[in-house]
């Protein structure tokens, strides 16, 4: 992340260790797109007794969220700051 926001020149890094609690909001994210896609499997495609539809569920999900991993970060720390940091549209008034 850079150290000042490009836009109005707020300084990204408040405090050391400000961003450990992306932690939480990154899980929570995961969570939330790991129901998601759970549902959508389930709805679309459907978990059979027989067969590994639910392993291949699993090993689908698990690459999501590694290929997903920067961007959740990324998401996770905007609005991480955003709740600390209001946001003003007349900044340079």
């Amino acid at each position: 992340m850079p150290t000042r926001c490009t836009v109005c020149g707020q300084p990204t890094e408040i405090e050391v260790g400000f961003y450990y609690g992306t932690g939480y909001v990154s899980y929570a994210l995961t969570v939330a797109m790991s129901v998601s896609t759970l549902v959508a499997w389930w709805v679309l495609i459907g978990f059979g007794l027989e067969d590994n539809r639910f392993l291949y569920w699993l090993v689908s999900n698990a690459v999501l969220l590694i290929l997903l991993q920067p961007w959740l970060m990324r998401v996770s720390r905007s609005i991480w700051i955003s709740w600390f940091v209001s946001y003003e549209p007349n900044w340079r008034e």
